[in-house]
């Protein structure tokens, strides 16, 4: 048994509930139960068999999501990402709804369109028993790649089962149905989440961009926001253009970067007071939350440990120091978030320590505080500064859409402090470093670039190290 097998049970309680919407359509949970089994045979037909591994590639979030309940019911391992990573996942098929896609060339390429939707001929399909083994591979995700190039990381059946179930105590919210999920499937993250309110029997909200993300609130009455700070901002932006009263919103959830005070507050005005923030990683999932109002007044505060969590803070030398001292964050993981090596369908789970390359302190009462990344960590003349501290120092500035700070060595070895920004209008370099010098003398960029866009990843966090590069060569 796995959650797949509670959407299909949820097809026949309530064939007629919404299971997923868009602004353009309403999916229940009836077509979603049948669109599974007609997949489960039409996967079948095309020669996938258990135990095989195939990427997940499609624009459509509905299909993609009843393609990877049927993989998961079939015991067929799938990864969602672009084509070209078959070959490092050891893919046999990549699943599109893309004609002629380019990949490798020993790789097939199978292209899932509108029949796949529809009753086949023959709907009947073996399921392997086996597919439900707690011990048996069953996904695969991406890394964020903050730190470096993605790697795929190994989710067994029970692992990806936990994962749901945190998600169901933690995230479930009493009282509220229709949940709108404002990443996409790139973060791992949207998929858990659209695959815990679907085995819950709620309603999955999936928009195509902030514009329609702002229509859909009044729209079908959303009660939970679910995204990351960057999605939130947009989402805001948006809302200035689409108007909405937001009055059915009972709380928005933020994941995968730290929250400026600036947006909290904007939130709080337009949307809803009530903000829950986390803290985890693809490799090992939601470690700390809390309710903002309690994070607000602690700089860096992410949350309290969640119980299926274990979080230790350590020196250089691996040794465990005491509550509220600073030090190294490291988490207990399944095989310590190790990437995944093609080649087995039971993989070596043993746990062991992941270190996320975060620095901070855990207080006594077991509430984490990160103070940056420790290969992110600005050492502006012998002051270690996280760059969001740095970047909130131009936070709310109807003239910058977006900015991101980095730390580029100087001629005499001691970092200096640059800042990139997308602005909405001019802006002056010179301007903008006495503004941010008034608000902090210390904290002050030496330098500031334009770019066209910050690059961020899926869940919105910045990706620094590339953003470096490309500002070095300007």
């Amino acid at each position: 048994m796995n959650f797949v097998d509670f959407v299909l049970l949820n097809g026949r309680l309530y064939p007629n509930r919404p299971a997923i919407m868009m602004l353009d359509r309403v999916v229940t949970y009836g077509m979603v139960a049948n669109a599974i089994h007609w997949t489960c045979a039409r996967l079948h037909q095309a020669g996938l068999r258990p135990g095989e591994t195939v990427v997940l590639s499609f624009d459509n979030p509905v299909r993609h999501f009843v393609v990877f309940c049927a993989l998961m019911r079939l015991g067929i391992v799938s990864l969602t990402a672009g084509p070209d990573a078959a070959t490092m996942a050891g893919a046999s098929a990549v699943l599109t709804g893309v004609a002629n896609q380019p990949q490798a060339a020993d790789v097939r390429s199978i292209v899932v369109d509108d029949g796949w939707f529809q009753p086949p001929a023959d709907d009947g399909y073996p399921v392997d028993p086996a597919a439900t083994d707690p011990g048996r591979l069953a996904v695969l995700a991406l890394t964020s790649g903050t730190t470096g190039r993605s790697k795929p990381i190994a989710f067994t059946v029970a692992e990806f089962e936990s994962r749901l179930r945190d998600h169901a105590l933690i995230h479930s919210v009493p009282g509220t149905s229709r949940e709108l999920i404002l990443m996409g499937f790139a973060a791992q993250l949207a998929l858990t989440e659209v695959s815990r309110l679907l085995a819950c029997g709620r309603t999955a909200c999936l928009a195509g961009s902030a514009e329609e993300a702002a229509r859909m609130i009044d729209l079908y009455q959303v009660e939970v926001l679910f995204g990351s700070p960057q999605q939130l901002s947009v989402l805001l932006a948006a809302l200035d253009e689409t108007p909405a009263s937001c009055a059915s919103v009972q709380l928005v959830t933020l994941s995968g970067a730290a929250a400026s005070a600036e947006l909290a507050t904007s939130i709080r005005r337009r949307i809803t007071r009530t903000i829950a923030i986390g803290y985890g990683s693809t490799e090992a999932r939601k470690t700390a939350m809390c309710l903002l109002d309690e994070a607000d007044p602690v700089p860096g505060g992410v949350g309290y440990v969640v119980p299926s969590a274990r979080v230790e803070i350590v020196d250089d030398a691996g040794m465990p120091l005491p509550a509220g001292a600073s030090g190294r964050i490291r988490i207990l993981a399944p095989a310590g978030g190790r990437p995944h090596v093609p080649g087995t369908l039971y993989p070596d789970r043993t746990p062991d320590w992941f270190y996320p390359g975060d620095v901070g302190h855990l207080r006594a009462d077991g509430f984490l505080v990160i103070e940056g990344r420790s290969d992110e960590l600005i050492n502006a003349g012998g002051l270690k500064v996280a760059p969001e501290r740095i970047e909130e120092l131009v936070a709310g500035r109807g003239d910058i859409a977006d900015a991101a700070a980095f730390g580029v060595t100087g001629a005499g070895g001691i970092d200096e402090i640059w800042l990139a920004i997308v602005p909405r209008e001019p802006v002056r370099s010179d301007e903008l470093i006495a503004y941010c010098a008034r608000r902090s003398e210390t904290l002050a960029p030496a330098r500031i670039v334009v770019v066209d866009r910050i690059p961020r990843n899926a869940m919105g966090k910045v990706e620094r190290a590339r953003l470096k590069a490309e500002a070095q060569q300007r």
